[in-house]
């Protein structure tokens, strides 16, 4: 019979450890612990009870991960022996707690035929809630500080980091929280929580994080949550399992297509995405429309992870700068401005979107400056009217918009039968019509995609008629097709 058993030694002092643990030790009789250094271990000693450690691993490898395998190697070697053995494998706090040989060992045992039995322990994280009293019921985050990753990071919860036990570690965990946190937000340093005699716990601004010779194997660092949190700064959009899927895509073993790309060549998809998500709008189907969302979100996805791998920004950051221009393009909500109507709101809005751009030193521009020519015609033409609107450069009623359509299909007329300026003319009656949509208040290239949607509904219905009844286009006269037009429209296509 091969078993392995795997026990928690709990946090530090002996009376953490549980019965069942202190029993499995009595009874044992090949004990491995992983670390001799800490502290239940010398009392543990001291009341008899017989082990070897694999410290000495620590000095002979470069990494951790190889430490950890190596520790794995080593008692499945003797398990795998020909004699019938029952091993103790002793981690401390839970085993299951931030413990990447247990996980090894599962996984490895398990595959080689060894039964396991877990014998869990109270974790270091037990002591650290109870020393700072957490409720970790209101949100707590548990990461390790050797793979802290800027997008994992949520500030509106309680956040513990692992495995800070040099400055070295702290100097790099505060350089990332400082991408999410003010340079003086307070960071508790935990040391040896729960161990009487050794427990002690400093808060420092978290530019100071660093600076002292407060690190063992038994710190940790505490974050609580930022008052703020879901206003500005925070990360709670469940983005990481698509983020995930995008990292693998952009992978060495990922696909060859998409490694391919850059922010230039995914234009026409995201445009093409755009105008997907706006016919679902406009057909109401609402399964659709979350589809043809998520096909957006991930082009999104896919541009915030290409600019990651150039290091200019993150998933994280587009949220962040979006989130705080919300906020201070809406004090009526978030502040103390008043606005009770949407005319009030849009004026307060581009009085705050100058006073950014004067905040962020850019000079004076022009009305018609910074304008996005990579719009589609009727768009930007709508923007155009829009922004000579707010300098007072309009109609105040919209009878000067048809009066100037109509003075410019009288100029059209006059241009075909001349043969010539037709398409100066023609574009100077699109113009006008964007103007007449605008004071209506609806969206000129929405109200053309719905024709164009109109227009093929019914060109499908004349066609499906002829193919039904044996027919080709040629052998259907105009007026017969009018006919069938006019038979679409009162189906209500």
């Amino acid at each position: 019979m091969k078993k392995l058993i795997i026990v928690g030694l709990g946090p530090g002092n002996i009376e953490h450890l549980t019965l069942g643990t202190w029993n499995i030790l009595l009874t044992g009789k090949k004990i491995y612990f992983r670390t001799a250094k800490h502290p239940v271990v010398q009392e543990l000693a001291d009341k008899g009870v017989r082990f070897e450690s694999f410290d000495w691993l620590y000095e002979r490898k470069e990494t951790f991960a190889q430490v950890y395998q190596d520790i794995v190697n080593y008692i499945l070697g003797i398990l795998q022996g020909p004699e019938s053995i029952q091993l103790i494998y002793g981690v401390p706090g839970h085993p299951l707690a931030g413990e990447e040989s247990v996980r090894l060992l599962l996984e490895q045992a398990r595959a080689a035929g060894i039964a396991v039995t877990l014998i869990p322990g109270m974790s270091f994280i037990d002591n650290v809630c109870t020393v700072l009293e957490i409720d970790p019921a209101k949100g707590l985050l548990i990461l390790d500080a050797l793979d802290c990753q800027d997008d994992r990071i949520n500030t509106g919860c309680h956040i513990i980091f692992t495995q800070v036990y040099n400055r070295l570690v702290a100097s790099d965990l505060k350089l990332s929280l400082l991408e999410s946190y003010s340079y003086n937000y307070p960071a508790a340093i935990v040391r040896a929580a729960g161990i009487s005699g050794h427990e002690q716990v400093i808060t420092v601004p978290l530019c100071e994080l660093d600076h002292g010779d407060n690190f063992n194997h038994l710190t940790c660092v505490y974050l609580p949550p930022a008052a703020n949190a879901g206003k500005s700064g925070s990360f709670r959009c469940a983005l990481d399992p698509l983020l995930e899927v995008m990292d693998k895509l952009l992978s060495p073993q990922g696909c060859p297509w998409d490694r391919q790309q850059d922010h230039f060549s995914l234009k026409p998809y995201l445009l093409e995405e755009v105008y997907e998500v706006i016919e679902a709008i406009d057909s109401k189907d609402m399964n659709k429309l979350e589809e043809e969302l998520g096909d957006l979100l991930l082009q999104i996805v896919f541009h915030a992870k290409l600019a990651q791998k150039r290091g200019d920004f993150t998933s994280k950051d587009i949220i962040k700068t979006i989130t705080e221009k919300m906020i201070r393009r809406h004090p009526h909500v978030f502040g103390n401005a008043d606005a009770e109507t949407p005319e009030e709101v849009l004026v307060n809005w581009e009085k705050i979107k100058a006073v950014e751009k004067n905040s962020n030193g850019t000079s004076p521009a022009r009305v018609m400056d910074g304008l996005n020519k990579a719009l589609p015609a009727l768009l930007l033409a709508e923007e155009v009217q829009k922004r000579a609107k707010k300098v007072g450069f309009d109609w105040n009623e919209a009878k000067g918009a048809w009066d100037k359509l109509f003075e410019e299909i009288d100029e059209l007329k006059e241009a075909f039968r001349e043969k010539i300026n037709m398409e100066e003319e023609i574009g100077d009656i699109l113009f006008a019509v964007v103007n007449i949509a605008r004071f209506a208040k609806f969206s000129p290239e929405a109200a053309l995609f719905k024709t164009i949607q109109k227009f093929i509904n019914r060109f499908n219905y004349i066609e499906q008629h002829i193919v039904i009844n044996g027919k080709t286009w040629s052998d259907m006269s105009l007026e017969s097709l009018d006919i069938l037009w006019e038979k679409a429209k009162k189906e209500g296509l």
